[in-house]
C-alpha cells in the first residue's frame, strides 16, 4: 500500500508472550534514540518472572520502520493525513510530512531524516477466542510451542531439568508399583477369607 508500506496480513497468528507486570515504557517525542541499538521499542511492556508482580501476557507486536530526526536522535511527528500539500498520504513526501508535523508539535527540526527498526506492543484484550477454541496443553508444553521464548519458568514439556525429569518418572514407577503391589495384596488376602 503505497502510503503505509508493506504490511502482512495473517488469520489466527499467534501471539507472542511476556512477563508483564503492569507498567509499559514508552519512547516519547524527547527521547533520545541510538540507531545502533535498534530495534527500539515504541511501547515495551515490563516485568520479569521474579519482580512478583509479573504475569504472562498475550501481545501482538508490530515490527517496522520509522522516520527520525538523523541529528536531534528523537522520532518524529509526521503529519499523515489531509487534504494539503503537506499531507504524507496526499504527496509522499517525506521531507514536507515531517517538517509540517514537527513545525505543529512544537518540535525542533534538524531536516535530516533517517529511518529506525521501531517494535510496538499492544495487550490482546480484544477479538480473544471464545472458550470453546481455546489452545491445548500441548501448544505451551511443549519445545518450539508458544511460550518458548518466555524465560524463567520451568514448563513440564518444553524445558528439561535431568535430575527433576528423572524424579517424576521414578515417582510415577514408584506409585505404579504401589497401586498394583496394593491390588495382588488384596487378590491374595481376599482368597485366605
Amino acid at each position: 500500500m503505497g502510503i503505509k508500506g508493506d504490511f502482512k496480513y495473517g488469520e489466527n497468528v499467534k501471539p507472542d508472550y511476556v512477563w508483564f507486570n503492569g507498567d509499559v515504557n514508552y519512547t516519547l517525542r524527547d527521547t533520545k534514540v541510538d540507531k545502533a541499538q535498534q530495534p527500539i521499542y515504541i511501547n515495551k511492556f515490563e516485568g520479569s518472572p521474579t519482580d512478583g508482580r509479573s504475569r504472562i501476557w498475550p501481545v501482538k507486536t508490530f515490527r517496522g520502520k520509522q522516520p527520525y530526526d538523523a541529528e536531534y536522535k528523537t522520532l518524529v511527528v509526521t503529519h499523515l493525513a489531509g487534504a494539503d500539500d503537506t499531507a504524507f498520504w496526499t504527496n509522499l513526501d517525506w521531507d514536507k510530512a515531517i517538517e509540517a508535523g514537527m513545525k505543529e508539535a512544537g518540535l525542533p527540526f534538524s531536516g535530516k531524516i533517517d529511518f529506525i527498526e521501531t517494535i510496538s506492543q499492544w495487550p490482546i484484550t480484544h477479538m480473544v477466542a471464545p472458550k470453546e477454541k481455546a489452545v491445548a496443553c500441548n501448544e505451551c508444553h511443549t519445545q518450539g510451542g508458544r511460550l518458548e521464548g518466555v524465560p524463567g519458568v520451568y514448563l513440564p514439556g518444553r524445558d528439561r531439568i535431568t535430575w527433576l525429569d528423572n524424579g517424576v518418572k521414578l515417582l510415577a514407577l514408584l506409585t505404579l508399583l504401589a497401586v498394583l503391589g496394593h491390588g495382588l495384596l488384596r487378590i491374595f488376602t481376599s482368597k485366605k477369607h
